[in-house]
């Protein structure tokens, strides 16, 4: 088949502005069973208690902090968050968070430092006279947070002694940076004992305020109640441990360097061995951000292996070919130590215990990119805590991944790849009949197998990991025991950890080969096959290599894909870059009911796109266009709350001619984030719909009639158009959630047969930002196969040579 360049998406209308509706507001259900006579009493009163609390909390740290009202509002219904906001202004509160999905718990902040305010509007709102005040229909409750909410779930199951140990402690970001700045300038002013209290590392960004505090019981059961403290909690600890290793003669196999102009690969790790001989031709600089070890090299074990499948992909097959030629430049940021047994052996790793492991991070992020000479392209990010499952251990986002959106938005050049996590079954299942049986059910239904911090981040490309073809170590003295093979080829990796992530965005975008589980009974234990994982580099010399498995080493094999895009577009934004990376990728293995144990194939598709996102990475698909398979792409920018048209005109023969058929549309875009916004992560949406057999001057048409501000994005599609939408999958709803969409649809040869053009919708909502003038940029794809119209291409590209580009604004 021949390759093809990519061709050009034609715009057919831009810059579509909707029609404002002014003075939007009101409209709160009012809850069942309500008495407002009753409810305004009682609520008076809790705001009474409030109010007496915090006297009692100001009289408590009077000399010392000037201590701030913060306390939770529960809202019982989704209300609309600017309008609310306003509300609450108008009283002299300040939201800090708003819970996910708009309902459930808001944190505020009144700077004023009473609620009078609000329990006058209290008072009218219970009475039969005056305003109305219809929004506390919205409010079930409010009251102080709790502690027991504040304490995270390492520092309860593992809480402070007499001796003062790390822990980092987190703040509700106040609008005014003061408070935040004079509130830990007191904090160390009341506590001069650095044996009981030190601040040993702080990090402020316009998400998040995280400090690093050395902290004994005593005085943490003290601070512990103070308002402005958000949540506190032992630090990160990296999980992994040495495995077995292979030795292979050096001195058999062609090891060369990447070309010159080559891009480069940030490894955020444990460091790497700069002169292993497969990596020694091809690092470009290695930098240490953490104070625990003196050495540069890496010592764990970890941030080589990584290193290695970065430079490499398949290790395995460099070895079969004897020949290791490198994508990339390797470049190491050594932010975590080996941590030693009483025999001074590396058993694993730790970061830094005086330094924030966000500092660190941001620090070495920002120290590599301001050297525009090593062309860095990806960042991978092989770490995680296994202690902050989402959605069982927190609810928020965390600072980890809300620092690396932050660093994203800031370097908009840069990919950033994440690894979901690891959970062993076997802890879970120790009965080896158990796990084959509840195999891969547990991956959605358990809890514990959800991903962790920080492959939340929205803006990171999420990696899972699935199986290689099984197979089973040769053991030199025999083996009689019966292998178990836990996942076939190309199945979910039984240790991988699944989505969704916040908003119920999709992660894991993408999974590659990270390894699979075969196990064995063992004198009542379960001992696992070599053969299930992979080969990855040693961090020792003389032994080179060893086997290991988990999404460490799948997501580095992602980043060497990315890197590889990045020296074929070496000029292209990170949005252009993921987009052809998703535009390539696809399931090797296809979702059955019977396999993950469901009632329909539909359920089976849910699951399988939580698990595997949009299957596996591609590098001729992403790069090449072919004679029955041609994408056609735009990069560009759009207004808030703007839509935009793009018209195809088809081929009758796509739809008509046999074979098997089908359309996908991509899209990415880089929008800012925001931690406290439970509502919407992302400060706008982008979402698109495909058209068919309607002209687009009537799409034009309808999408301007929806006029309000949450209109858009909550209609998607109107009315008059549904019968026209192409329903692809995954549904609208789930892919706007995220900044990573790809939706797909097969055609059936002999139903509903769409005829051209086919026209994309792109809708570009405002969720909370507040500069009207801020554009959005992004980057969207359309890709039409086929199975058996070669020319496709060819038909394409003539039919959609010339195209009238018309720029047109509706207004008041």
């Amino acid at each position: 088949m021949n390759e093809k360049e990519h061709l050009k998406l034609p715009v057919m209308y831009e810059n579509i502005e909707r029609k404002k509706q002014h003075n939007r507001g009101g409209g709160f259900d009012f809850p069942p069973n309500r008495n407002k006579t009753f409810f305004s009493k009682n609520a008076i009163q809790k705001a009474d208690k409030i109010e007496g609390d915090f006297q009692k909390l100001k009289q408590k740290f009077s000399t010392d902090i000037d201590v701030s009202l913060i306390y939770e509002i529960e809202i019982n219904q989704s209300v609309f968050p600017k309008g609310f906001e306003k509300t609450f202004d108008s009283m002299g509160i300040q939201v800090l968070s708003i819970a996910e999905g708009k309902k459930g718990f808001w944190i505020v902040f009144n700077e004023e430092g009473n609620l009078t305010a609000f329990k006058t509007k209290l008072q009218t709102y219970g009475s039969e006279e005056g305003a109305k005040y219809d929004f506390f229909n919205a409010i079930e409750s409010f009251q102080q947070i709790s502690i027991a909410e504040k304490i995270g779930k390492t520092l309860k199951e593992d809480p402070l002694g007499d001796n003062a140990e790390y822990i980092d402690l987190e703040l509700w970001k106040i609008t005014d940076p003061k408070k935040n700045e004079t509130f830990i300038q007191e904090l160390k002013i009341k506590y001069t004992n650095i044996n009981k209290f030190q601040i040993t590392d702080k990090l402020i960004t316009k998400s998040f305020v995280l400090l690093r505090v050395k902290i004994n019981k005593q005085i943490f059961d003290e601070i512990i109640e103070l308002n402005e403290i958000a949540r506190a909690d032992r630090p990160s600890i990296p999980k992994f441990d040495p495995f077995e290793f292979y030795n292979p003669d050096v001195s058999e196999l062609t090891i060369n360097k990447p070309d010159e102009n080559a891009t480069g690969i940030l490894i955020i790790d444990s460091g790497i061995v700069s002169n292993h001989p497969m990596l020694e031709k091809c690092v470009g600089d290695e930098q240490n951000f953490q104070s625990g070890e003196k050495e540069l090299q890496d010592i764990a074990g970890h941030g080589t292996a990584v290193a290695g499948c970065a430079a490499y992909g398949n290790i395995e097959e460099s070895f079969k070919n004897k020949e290791f030629t490198p994508e990339n430049w390797i470049f190491s940021a050594k932010i975590m130590y080996a941590k030693r047994d009483f025999n001074n052996n590396p058993i694993g790793a730790a970061y830094d215990p005086q330094k924030l492991v966000e500092n660190q991070f941001k620090d070495a992020v920002e120290s590599f990119l301001s050297h525009p000479e090593y062309h860095i392209k990806v960042i991978n990010i092989s770490l995680g805590n296994d202690e902050q499952i989402w959605n069982k251990d927190y609810h928020r986002q965390l600072p980890f991944a809300a620092l690396i959106d932050e660093l994203a938005l800031e370097f908009p050049s840069v990919v950033f790849v994440v690894s979901t996590g690891n959970q062993n079954p076997c802890s879970l299942y120790p009965k080896l009949e158990d796990l084959e049986a509840n195999y891969p059910s547990y991956l959605y239904k358990n809890g514990n197998f959800k991903i962790i911090n920080p492959a939340t981040s929205a803006l990171a490309v999420s990696v899972g990991s699935i199986a290689k073809s099984p197979r089973i170590a040769i053991s030199r003295f025999g083996d009689d025991k019966i292998k178990h093979i836990i996942a076939d080829k190309n199945q979910p990796s039984p240790f991988t950890r699944t989505g969704m992530g916040i908003n119920k965005m999709l992660k894991p975008e993408l999974v590659e080969y990270g390894g699979n589980l075969i196990l064995s009974k063992e004198s009542g234990r379960l001992v696992e096959d070599k053969g299930g994982k992979i080969l990855v580099l040693h961090n020792k010399v003389t032994n080179l290599t060893r086997y290991d498995s988990g999404t460490s080493f799948s997501a580095p094999k992602v980043a060497n894909l990315i890197g590889k895009l990045a020296n074929k577009y070496p000029q292209k934004s990170a949005n252009f870059i993921k987009n052809m990376l998703f535009v390539g990728a696809d399931y090797p293995f296809m979702p059955a009911k019977e396999f993950y144990k469901t009632t329909t194939r539909e359920k089976a598709n849910a699951h399988h796109l939580a698990i595997c996102g949009y299957g596996l990475g591609n590098f001729e698909k992403s790069i090449n266009s072919y004679d029955n398979r041609a994408v056609l792409w735009d990069e560009s920018s759009l207004g808030l709350n703007q839509t935009k048209v793009y018209s195809i005109k088809v081929p009758k023969e796509f739809f008509e001619q046999k074979g098997k058929r089908k359309i996908s549309v991509v899209l990415t875009f880089n929008p800012e984030t925001r931690s406290s916004r439970g509502d919407s992560y992302l400060g706008n949406r982008m979402e698109f719909h495909l058209f068919h057999s309607i002209n687009p001057q009537i799409l034009l048409e309808k999408y301007a009639e929806i006029t309000d501000e949450t209109g858009i994005s909550q209609i998607g599609v109107p009315e008059a158009l549904t019968d026209f939408e192409v329903t692809m999958f995954p549904g609208s709803n789930t892919r706007k959630a995220g900044c990573h969409q790809k939706a797909w649809k097969n055609f059936d040869m002999a139903k509903n047969i769409p005829s051209s053009p086919l026209s994309l919708v792109l809708i570009n909502a405002n969720k909370w930002i507040h500069d009207e003038n801020r554009k959005q940029d992004y980057c969207i794809s359309v890709v039409f196969e086929h199975q058996t119209y070669t020319q496709l291409y060819n038909v394409l590209r003539e039919q959609n040579k010339i195209q009238i580009k018309t720029r047109t604004k509706i207004k008041d």
